[in-house]
Protein backbone atom coordinates (compact mmCIF):
# COMPACT_ATOMS: atom_id res chain seq x y z
CA UNK A 1 0.00 0.00 0.00
CA UNK A 2 1.06 3.38 -0.80
CA UNK A 3 -0.20 6.41 1.10
CA UNK A 4 0.80 10.02 0.23
CA UNK A 5 0.45 12.72 3.07
CA UNK A 6 -0.96 16.13 2.33
CA UNK A 7 -0.04 18.17 5.11
CA UNK A 8 0.05 21.69 6.28
CA UNK A 9 1.50 21.31 10.10
CA UNK A 10 4.95 20.13 11.10
CA UNK A 11 4.41 19.14 14.78
CA UNK A 12 0.91 17.31 13.87
CA UNK A 13 1.60 15.55 10.89
CA UNK A 14 5.29 14.75 10.78
CA UNK A 15 5.26 11.44 13.56
CA UNK A 16 2.68 9.91 11.04
CA UNK A 17 4.86 10.61 7.69
CA UNK A 18 8.35 9.29 10.10
CA UNK A 19 6.11 6.22 10.85
CA UNK A 20 4.59 5.43 7.12
CA UNK A 21 8.44 6.70 6.22
CA UNK A 22 9.99 3.65 8.22
CA UNK A 23 7.42 0.99 6.93
CA UNK A 24 8.13 1.84 3.51
CA UNK A 25 4.43 2.90 3.05
CA UNK A 26 5.02 6.43 2.11
CA UNK A 27 4.27 7.23 -1.77
CA UNK A 28 5.10 10.77 -1.14
CA UNK A 29 4.03 14.10 0.79
CA UNK A 30 2.52 17.02 -0.21
CA UNK A 31 2.99 20.31 1.11
CA UNK A 32 1.66 24.22 0.36
CA UNK A 33 4.45 26.31 -1.64
CA UNK A 34 4.03 29.32 0.62
CA UNK A 35 5.15 27.07 3.93
CA UNK A 36 8.26 25.30 2.00
CA UNK A 37 10.31 27.50 4.43
CA UNK A 38 9.17 25.22 7.15
CA UNK A 39 8.18 22.13 6.05
CA UNK A 40 10.94 21.30 3.88
CA UNK A 41 14.36 20.60 5.45
CA UNK A 42 12.42 18.53 8.02
CA UNK A 43 10.61 16.60 5.84
CA UNK A 44 14.49 15.98 3.57
CA UNK A 45 16.27 15.83 7.00
CA UNK A 46 13.73 12.38 7.92
CA UNK A 47 15.42 10.96 4.51
CA UNK A 48 12.43 11.75 1.74
CA UNK A 49 13.76 12.93 -1.73
CA UNK A 50 13.19 16.41 -2.71
CA UNK A 51 11.08 14.30 -6.08
CA UNK A 52 9.11 12.73 -3.87
CA UNK A 53 8.03 16.11 -1.78
CA UNK A 54 5.05 17.89 -3.98
CA UNK A 55 4.89 21.54 -3.39
CA UNK A 56 1.18 22.83 -4.46
CA UNK A 57 0.67 26.41 -5.71
CA UNK A 58 -2.61 28.01 -5.28
CA UNK A 59 -3.03 28.39 -8.83
CA UNK A 60 -2.43 24.76 -9.81
CA UNK A 61 -2.48 22.17 -7.01
CA UNK A 62 -4.94 20.07 -8.27
CA UNK A 63 -3.29 19.29 -11.48
CA UNK A 64 0.00 19.21 -9.49
CA UNK A 65 -1.84 16.83 -7.06
CA UNK A 66 -3.26 14.60 -9.68
CA UNK A 67 -0.14 14.34 -11.63
CA UNK A 68 1.93 13.55 -8.37
CA UNK A 69 -0.63 10.54 -7.02
CA UNK A 70 -0.45 8.94 -10.31
CA UNK A 71 3.16 9.23 -10.77
CA UNK A 72 3.30 7.89 -7.53
CA UNK A 73 0.81 5.23 -7.49
CA UNK A 74 -0.75 5.90 -4.87
CA UNK A 75 -3.75 4.10 -2.99
CA UNK A 76 -5.09 6.57 -0.47
CA UNK A 77 -4.28 10.34 0.52
CA UNK A 78 -3.91 11.29 4.35
CA UNK A 79 -4.53 14.88 4.93
CA UNK A 80 -3.16 17.17 7.99
CA UNK A 81 -4.49 20.22 7.77
CA UNK A 82 -5.38 21.78 4.06
CA UNK A 83 -6.87 24.93 3.03
CA UNK A 84 -8.42 23.93 -0.12
CA UNK A 85 -11.63 22.27 -0.91
CA UNK A 86 -10.77 18.84 -2.39
CA UNK A 87 -13.21 18.21 -5.91
CA UNK A 88 -14.83 15.13 -6.22
CA UNK A 89 -12.80 14.36 -9.33
CA UNK A 90 -9.82 14.36 -7.40
CA UNK A 91 -11.07 13.14 -4.16
CA UNK A 92 -11.75 9.45 -6.86
CA UNK A 93 -8.27 9.62 -8.18
CA UNK A 94 -6.88 7.03 -6.05
CA UNK A 95 -8.41 3.73 -5.06
CA UNK A 96 -8.88 4.11 -1.14
CA UNK A 97 -9.86 7.62 -1.17
CA UNK A 98 -8.93 10.52 1.02
CA UNK A 99 -8.75 10.97 4.82
CA UNK A 100 -8.84 13.52 6.95
CA UNK A 101 -7.04 13.39 10.07
CA UNK A 102 -9.63 16.41 12.05
CA UNK A 103 -7.83 17.25 15.17
CA UNK A 104 -11.27 18.17 16.78
CA UNK A 105 -14.75 16.37 18.07
CA UNK A 106 -17.19 16.41 14.96
CA UNK A 107 -19.58 17.87 14.41
CA UNK A 108 -19.03 20.58 17.63
CA UNK A 109 -15.44 21.35 16.16
CA UNK A 110 -15.97 21.28 12.75
CA UNK A 111 -13.75 23.62 10.35
CA UNK A 112 -10.40 25.27 10.72
CA UNK A 113 -8.23 25.53 13.51
CA UNK A 114 -10.46 23.19 16.65
CA UNK A 115 -7.05 23.18 18.59
CA UNK A 116 -7.70 26.36 19.47
CA UNK A 117 -11.88 26.40 19.82
CA UNK A 118 -11.31 23.21 22.16
CA UNK A 119 -8.10 24.86 24.51
CA UNK A 120 -10.28 28.23 24.31
CA UNK A 121 -12.90 26.49 25.47
CA UNK A 122 -11.59 24.99 28.36
CA UNK A 123 -12.11 21.64 27.29
CA UNK A 124 -10.91 18.74 29.40
CA UNK A 125 -10.01 16.14 26.52
CA UNK A 126 -8.82 17.14 22.96
CA UNK A 127 -10.37 14.51 20.18
CA UNK A 128 -8.83 13.49 16.96
CA UNK A 129 -11.28 12.61 14.88
CA UNK A 130 -10.34 10.71 11.49
CA UNK A 131 -12.80 10.32 8.73
CA UNK A 132 -13.33 9.97 5.05
CA UNK A 133 -13.28 13.10 3.07
CA UNK A 134 -16.58 13.60 0.92
CA UNK A 135 -17.77 16.98 -1.06
CA UNK A 136 -19.22 18.15 2.43
CA UNK A 137 -16.64 19.63 4.81
CA UNK A 138 -15.64 17.56 7.58
CA UNK A 139 -18.88 15.37 7.47
CA UNK A 140 -17.50 12.13 5.91
CA UNK A 141 -17.56 8.74 7.63
CA UNK A 142 -16.26 8.82 10.73
CA UNK A 143 -13.03 5.74 10.43
CA UNK A 144 -11.40 6.50 13.99
CA UNK A 145 -11.97 8.46 17.21
CA UNK A 146 -9.32 9.09 19.95
CA UNK A 147 -9.41 11.41 22.93
CA UNK A 148 -6.33 13.14 24.46
CA UNK A 149 -6.75 14.90 28.15
CA UNK A 150 -5.92 18.32 27.57
CA UNK A 151 -3.05 19.22 30.41
CA UNK A 152 -3.90 22.52 32.72
CA UNK A 153 -1.64 25.43 31.33
CA UNK A 154 -0.81 23.48 28.22
CA UNK A 155 -0.68 25.57 25.27
CA UNK A 156 -1.17 25.30 21.28
CA UNK A 157 1.87 23.89 20.40
CA UNK A 158 2.16 21.42 23.25
CA UNK A 159 -0.77 19.78 22.43
CA UNK A 160 -0.24 19.75 18.83
CA UNK A 161 2.88 17.38 19.82
CA UNK A 162 1.46 15.56 21.60
CA UNK A 163 -2.00 14.72 19.22
CA UNK A 164 0.74 14.26 16.34
CA UNK A 165 1.84 11.44 18.40
CA UNK A 166 -1.71 10.42 19.18
CA UNK A 167 -2.24 10.06 15.35
CA UNK A 168 0.63 7.29 15.05
CA UNK A 169 -1.56 5.15 16.76
CA UNK A 170 -4.17 5.17 14.31
CA UNK A 171 -1.99 3.81 11.72
CA UNK A 172 -2.64 0.56 12.13
CA UNK A 173 -6.43 0.16 11.71
CA UNK A 174 -6.50 2.49 8.87
CA UNK A 175 -4.37 -0.06 7.20
CA UNK A 176 -6.86 -2.02 7.61
CA UNK A 177 -9.69 -0.09 7.22
CA UNK A 178 -12.00 -1.57 5.13
CA UNK A 179 -13.64 1.91 3.35
CA UNK A 180 -17.06 0.91 5.74
CA UNK A 181 -17.80 3.47 7.21
CA UNK A 182 -18.18 2.61 10.95
CA UNK A 183 -21.20 3.71 13.76
CA UNK A 184 -19.21 6.76 14.56
CA UNK A 185 -20.66 8.47 11.65
CA UNK A 186 -21.77 11.84 12.91
CA UNK A 187 -25.08 13.44 11.52
CA UNK A 188 -23.93 16.51 8.84
CA UNK A 189 -26.96 18.37 10.04
CA UNK A 190 -25.64 19.58 13.43
CA UNK A 191 -24.10 23.13 13.22
CA UNK A 192 -20.68 24.16 14.62
CA UNK A 193 -20.21 27.29 16.48
CA UNK A 194 -16.65 27.50 15.63
CA UNK A 195 -16.21 26.07 12.33
CA UNK A 196 -13.71 28.78 11.85
CA UNK A 197 -10.43 30.90 12.13
CA UNK A 198 -10.17 32.84 15.24
CA UNK A 199 -10.83 36.37 14.00
CA UNK A 200 -8.90 39.91 15.71
CA UNK A 201 -11.45 39.75 17.94
CA UNK A 202 -11.76 36.14 19.45
CA UNK A 203 -8.14 37.19 20.16
CA UNK A 204 -8.79 39.88 22.42
CA UNK A 205 -8.98 39.99 25.95
CA UNK A 206 -12.28 40.99 27.46
CA UNK A 207 -11.16 42.25 31.33
CA UNK A 208 -14.84 43.10 32.32
CA UNK A 209 -16.28 39.99 30.76
CA UNK A 210 -13.91 36.91 31.27
CA UNK A 211 -12.84 35.30 34.04
CA UNK A 212 -9.22 34.37 35.23
CA UNK A 213 -9.41 30.86 33.85
CA UNK A 214 -11.31 31.81 30.43
CA UNK A 215 -8.50 34.67 29.86
CA UNK A 216 -5.62 31.83 31.13
CA UNK A 217 -7.31 29.39 28.33
CA UNK A 218 -7.66 31.98 25.62
CA UNK A 219 -3.47 32.70 26.11
CA UNK A 220 -2.86 28.82 25.66
CA UNK A 221 -4.99 28.68 22.93
CA UNK A 222 -3.48 31.72 21.28
CA UNK A 223 0.21 30.90 21.84
CA UNK A 224 2.34 30.36 19.82
CA UNK A 225 0.31 30.11 16.67
CA UNK A 226 -1.78 33.08 16.92
CA UNK A 227 1.33 34.86 19.04
CA UNK A 228 -0.30 35.29 22.14
CA UNK A 229 -3.59 36.78 23.38
CA UNK A 230 -3.90 40.62 22.59
CA UNK A 231 -4.02 43.25 25.39
CA UNK A 232 -3.52 46.88 25.78
CA UNK A 233 -1.70 49.03 28.58
CA UNK A 234 -0.08 52.73 28.32
CA UNK A 235 -1.37 53.38 24.94
CA UNK A 236 0.74 50.22 23.61
CA UNK A 237 -0.47 46.87 22.15
CA UNK A 238 0.65 43.52 23.69
CA UNK A 239 0.25 40.07 23.34
CA UNK A 240 0.14 37.76 26.26
CA UNK A 241 1.71 34.58 25.64
CA UNK A 242 1.59 33.45 29.55
CA UNK A 243 -0.06 33.94 32.77
CA UNK A 244 -0.94 31.71 36.03
CA UNK A 245 -2.90 31.92 38.80
CA UNK A 246 -1.60 34.71 41.50
CA UNK A 247 -3.07 34.42 45.25
CA UNK A 248 -2.97 38.23 46.63
CA UNK A 249 -4.55 39.90 49.79
CA UNK A 250 -5.93 43.10 49.05
CA UNK A 251 -7.09 45.53 51.69
CA UNK A 252 -10.86 44.67 52.31
CA UNK A 253 -12.25 48.43 51.36
CA UNK A 254 -10.06 47.88 48.03
CA UNK A 255 -12.14 46.82 44.51
CA UNK A 256 -9.94 46.75 41.60
CA UNK A 257 -11.34 47.19 38.34
CA UNK A 258 -10.91 44.20 36.38
CA UNK A 259 -7.58 44.63 34.36
CA UNK A 260 -5.97 46.71 37.03
CA UNK A 261 -2.52 46.12 37.60
CA UNK A 262 -2.93 45.42 41.73
CA UNK A 263 0.94 44.50 42.77
CA UNK A 264 4.44 44.83 40.43
CA UNK A 265 7.67 44.37 41.56
CA UNK A 266 11.19 43.15 40.38
CA UNK A 267 10.92 40.07 41.76
CA UNK A 268 6.86 38.93 41.05
CA UNK A 269 6.95 41.18 38.25
CA UNK A 270 2.62 41.53 37.18
CA UNK A 271 -0.55 40.77 39.11
CA UNK A 272 -3.75 41.92 37.53
CA UNK A 273 -6.85 41.85 38.59
CA UNK A 274 -10.03 39.62 37.25
CA UNK A 275 -13.53 39.45 38.02
CA UNK A 276 -14.39 37.29 40.72
CA UNK A 277 -11.78 38.59 42.98
CA UNK A 278 -9.28 36.35 41.20
CA UNK A 279 -5.94 37.53 39.96
CA UNK A 280 -3.65 36.09 37.35
CA UNK A 281 0.22 36.91 37.01
CA UNK A 282 1.73 37.96 33.80
CA UNK A 283 4.78 35.63 32.82
CA UNK A 284 5.10 36.99 28.60
CA UNK A 285 4.36 38.83 26.28
CA UNK A 286 5.59 39.70 22.90
CA UNK A 287 5.87 43.58 21.70
CA UNK A 288 6.97 44.78 18.85
CA UNK A 289 10.56 45.31 20.96
CA UNK A 290 10.91 41.64 22.07
CA UNK A 291 9.94 39.25 24.45
CA UNK A 292 9.57 40.13 27.89
CA UNK A 293 8.62 38.63 31.33
CA UNK A 294 6.37 40.38 33.92
CA UNK A 295 9.35 41.57 36.19
CA UNK A 296 11.15 42.99 32.38
CA UNK A 297 7.71 45.00 32.15
CA UNK A 298 7.90 46.09 36.05
CA UNK A 299 11.43 47.78 34.73
CA UNK A 300 9.90 49.11 31.83
CA UNK A 301 7.57 51.08 33.80
CA UNK A 302 4.65 49.79 34.31
CA UNK A 303 3.13 50.30 38.00
CA UNK A 304 0.30 49.00 40.45
CA UNK A 305 -2.81 50.69 39.41
CA UNK A 306 -2.22 50.94 35.81
CA UNK A 307 -4.76 49.24 33.93
CA UNK A 308 -5.30 47.65 30.43
CA UNK A 309 -7.68 48.94 28.30
CA UNK A 310 -10.91 46.84 27.33
CA UNK A 311 -10.35 46.87 23.56
CA UNK A 312 -13.70 45.40 23.18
Amino acid sequence: MKITVVCNSDSLAFPAIQALYTQGLLAAVAILERNKKVLLEPLLAIGIGNENVLQLNKATWQNQLQRGLATTGTDAVWVFGFPWLIPDDLLQAVPRGFINFHFGELPKYRGADPIFWQLKNNEDVATLTIHQITADVDAGPVLYTKQLPIIKGENYGLLCQRLGFVATEAIPQLLNETGIPSALNRSIAVASLFDQKPGNNDLVINWKLQSADAIECLVNAANPKYDGATACIKNTELRILEVSPAEIQLKEEFKPEPGTIVYADALYGLIVACIENRFLKINTVHMREGYFSGSKLFHMGIQSGEKFINLN
